[in-house]
């Protein structure tokens, strides 16, 4: 499966894209908000990592562009800002699920299988 990560710190996208890799899925990475929309204009993405705090466009714009358009892809934020309050605006543009920074790759290997299991069936269900 392809997963898009849209993070605008290397280290960050270095660590989530090992991850993907272990998990045996393919990253693709984007350093902003347009290029994410164009990355998923240009290629079949099933999950999309987004962090809330990005130049140009930022990810709950993103994610309310892909939400107005009726894509149901899941999408999971990620920030190091974790406040209730954020995390609801997060929600409210069409979030999924949420992980504070610093991630631990242990849960976000647990919240990707989650979000992928449910992705499966659906698209399995919908091809024939």
């Amino acid at each position: 499966m392809n997963i898009l990560v849209v993070e605008d710190n290397k280290a960050v996208s270095l660590i989530i894209c090992r991850v993907i890799e272990e998990m045996g899925h393919q990253p693709l990475l984007a350093g902003d908000g347009e290029t994410a929309l164009r990355l998923y204009r240009q290629r079949e993405i099933d999950l999309l990592i987004l962090d809330v705090e990005l130049p140009v466009l930022d990810g709950c714009s993103v994610a309310r562009d892909l939400r107005n358009q009726g894509l149901g892809l899941p999408i999971l934020f990620i920030s190091g800002n974790s406040s209730d309050g954020y995390r609801q605006q997060c929600q409210d543009a069409g979030g999924d699920a949420f992980l504070a920074k610093p991630l631990r790759p242990s849960e976000l290997r647990a919240q990707l299988q989650q979000m992928l299991e449910v992705r499966v069936p659906v698209r399995a269900v919908s091809s024939h």
